[in-house]
């Protein structure tokens, strides 16, 4: 395993190493390739210039003896070979000429030239065994020379043409110094940048990689953005909307246990009561104690049922049967079995409905309750009447739950879809929170406001 700091710089630190590396050889390749075809060019030049000047000024026979070339013809050599110098083809080129004995006959002296014996020996060696352009090294230096065999009457013999790359080596030596003093400062500075860059980005996940572990153990704490990177940014912003989202779970979570079992104690405690007040002969009408205990039963029954359900519905355990409904047909039969609710506290439903057509998909049950929740609850607030409005609001299907009571207080109206949380005649205060989690898992939405009474709203997505 490694760091983030090491994953992200090393890859880049490999590359600014390997890339200066491949410049320097691409550079000296191409700088090499340029020299030995200039060279060439050069060499060429010069056998041109001196097969010209030789037929104007030199006599027929160059070599007369064994001892080398006649007087006239010497000064006449000396003449080309001066001409030749200053011309910008040959500066850098020498002649010489060589009897069949491999004896140098032409100059008589090196004092003024590059040449040297060993030079001489070492093209020498190279023409008996390539009769192409040769490039060798001798006391450490570039050379490069062509040669031609001349067939004379008297004498034959070697002209060769040598040219030094000196020169052109020293340029490029000073070419690759300048090269790699560049390439180091750059590759320098951009490690640096590079380890720099690699930190920062590294530094937030580290801590943010820390703050995990606090979470894990129960400290939900927030992370500080300090970051300019939008990836960073929106990474910690998300780890913190779960920390915050974790912390009220675990609150929730514990209000949840403290709630259930307080209202879990109320009904046993009084069953338990009357339980042993029969058992001990303290009630003498046992019919009437016992129908406590059926009515106290009953009632921890229904609560242990809108735990489950509520349970089921947040942990991700419920899985909605969803089917093509007509709304407008589903509501009509949950206001005649909420009718009965209604009566019994002498309140009236009224059901008004601007289409006869609207489809929506959805689970049966959950839909029943969450009308059903909010519709009793409405009827148990109202003073004499729930208005059930449904209608099409662009592309969904509301349920408009209004009763005619005295609405709800501002300090409660934030709380109401919470669990436990109850109004003045609530029960258990789970029947909202059902409802929400209902509507929730179908992709729709609800919420609530004062207008008159309660309003309720109820949105769900047309099919």
């Amino acid at each position: 395993m490694k760091t983030l700091n090491r994953k992200i710089s090393g890859p880049i630190i490999a590359l600014f190493v390997i890339v200066p590396i491949l410049i320097m050889v691409i550079f000296n390749v191409s700088a090499r390739y340029y020299v030995n075809r200039a060279t060439a060019n050069e060499l060429k030049n010069v056998v041109e210039n001196i097969k010209s000047l030789s037929e104007n000024i030199l006599e027929k026979e160059l070599v007369e003896s064994a001892d080398g070339i006649s007087d006239e013809n010497l000064k006449r050599l000396i003449l080309i070979r001066a001409a030749l110098q200053v011309s910008k083809y040959s500066m850098n080129t020498e002649m010489v000429i060589m009897n069949s004995n491999g004896k140098v006959i032409f100059p008589q002296s090196f004092e003024d030239s590059f040449l040297n014996d060993a030079l001489i020996n070492r093209a020498l060696l190279r023409a008996n065994t390539e009769k192409t352009l040769v490039r060798f090294l001798s006391g450490g230096k570039s050379y490069m020379f062509i040669y031609e065999e001349v067939q004379g009457q008297l004498r034959d013999y070697k002209v060769f043409f040598i040219a030094s790359a000196a020169s052109s080596d020293a340029l490029i030596r000073f070419m690759n110094l300048i090269l790699i003093l560049v390439l180091v400062v750059s590759t320098a500075l951009a490690i640096w940048i590079t380890l720099n860059l690699s930190k920062k980005i590294a530094a937030p996940l580290v801590n943010a990689a820390k703050t995990t572990h606090k979470v894990a153990q129960g400290n939900y704490v927030l992370l500080e953005d300090t970051s300019d990177c939008i990836e960073v940014h929106a990474l910690i912003e998300g780890m913190n909307a779960m920390s915050t989202k974790l912390k009220s779970t675990e609150e929730a979570q514990r209000d949840f246990l403290q709630n259930a079992s307080h209202e879990l104690r109320t009904p046993l405690m009084s069953i338990q009561g009357y339980a042993e007040g029969l058992s001990k002969g303290i009630f003498s009408q046992t019919k009437e104690t016992a129908d406590l205990i059926a009515q106290e039963s009953r009632r921890l029954n229904a609560l242990v049922e809108e735990l489950l359900t509520l349970s089921r519905i947040e942990s991700g355990n419920y899985a909605p049967v969803n089917e093509r409904i007509n709304l407008c047909n589903a509501m009509k039969d949950l206001i005649q079995r909420a009718n009965g609710y209604a009566l019994m506290q002498e309140k009236k439903i009224d059901l008004i409905l601007d289409d006869e057509t609207m489809m929506v998909l959805v689970d049966e049950d959950l839909l029943f309750k969450a009308v059903y929740n909010v519709l009793t609850n409405a009827i148990k607030y109202a003073k004499t009447q729930v208005k059930v409005t449904l209608r099409k609001e662009g592309n969904s299907a509301v349920v408009m739950i209004l009763d005619d009571g005295e609405g709800i207080s501002p300090n409660d109206l934030p709380h109401i879809f919470k669990r436990f949380y109850k109004g003045k005649k609530g029960n258990f205060g789970l029947g909202l929170a059902i409802a929400k989690s209902s509507v929730e898992l179908m992709n729709g939405k609800i919420s609530v406001e004062n207008k008159g009474g309660a309003l309720f709203r109820i949105s769900l997505p047309l099919q």
